[in-house]
């Protein structure tokens, strides 16, 4: 929960990238996320973690972003890369340095490992980044003004993002409920999985009371100031798209060109190097 926390915190900086307009990283980053399914060579997809990560400093999150996400890939990527070698089908003349049955290790299927991996570290860097450097509010009014433009209503964008706004609370409840049933002698860490799975119903039932509370007194506050009174609002920040935003997303867009052009030309595969 304080990673969380502490994301969500980060994301409210000042820097040239935190000051950029919300819809502007969000297309950025959707563009970086078509790229690890455009290409699987593995030096474009380390060029690109690469580039965010030296991303990350102009922002000033680098040390926080460098920690959590030394934490997390490990765990993320870790099995894929340890077990996807020995289930690699590879071709007889591969080099083999283990073979028992179905079972089979070669240096190609290492490298094969290795470029999927690089593509989960290099989406999952790039959702961290701009999780980071993104106020999910200001894209919640961002998307919102948009949205009320071409006659969406504002209020779905809110929606879906107060959900995630409000999750480390949620996530607080929950732990502050495990301790207090704790205290009480419950235990929740032992047995099988079926033990523990009724173990959690005590644990359950106050934490959906606890969510429900929140939602009221979401929507309560949110009648109080009369949100959805009207159909069309004004927004307390008007987002526009200036010449920075533009080149941000220029940036998004020529990655995702040059992995294109490397699978048009026939070297966006890992092949290139089995």
């Amino acid at each position: 929960m304080a990673a969380v926390l502490e994301i969500l915190e980060t994301a409210k900086a000042a820097s040239p990238i935190h000051r950029l307009d919300p819809r502007a990283k969000a297309l950025w980053w959707l563009l970086l996320i078509v790229c690890p399914i455009v290409t699987t060579n593995p030096l474009m997809l380390l060029a690109i973690t690469l580039w965010i990560w030296l991303m990350a400093q102009v922002a000033g999150i680098g040390r926080k972003m460098y920690r959590l996400l030394i934490t997390v890939y490990p765990v993320m990527v870790g099995f894929i890369v340890l077990t996807w070698p020995f289930f690699y089908s590879g071709e007889p003349d591969d080099h083999y340095l283990f073979s028992w049955l179905f079972i089979h290790l070669s240096i190609e299927g290492i490298i094969y490992a290795l470029a999927m991996g690089l593509r989960i570290v290099m989406a999952l860097t790039a959702c961290t980044f701009f999780v980071m450097v993104t106020d999910l509010m200001d894209l919640a009014g961002a998307l919102g003004e948009m949205m009320q433009r071409i006659g969406i209503s504002y209020t779905f964008p809110l929606m879906i993002l107060s959900s995630f706004k409000f999750l480390p609370e949620v996530s607080g409840d929950l732990v502050t409920i495990q301790e207090s049933f704790k205290s009480r002698a419950l235990d929740l860490e032992h047995g099988n999985l079926w033990t523990r799975m009724k173990k959690l119903a005590p644990v359950a039932v106050p934490l959906i009371d606890s969510t429900l509370r929140h939602a009221t007194n979401i929507a309560i506050a949110l009648e109080l100031k009369a949100f959805g009174a009207v159909k069309k609002r004004t927004f307390f920040v008007a987002h526009r798209i200036g010449t920075h935003d533009l080149l941000f997303i220029l940036t998004g867009v020529l990655a995702l060109l040059a992995c294109i052009g490397l699978r048009i030309i026939g070297l966006g595969g890992v092949e290139v190097f089995l």
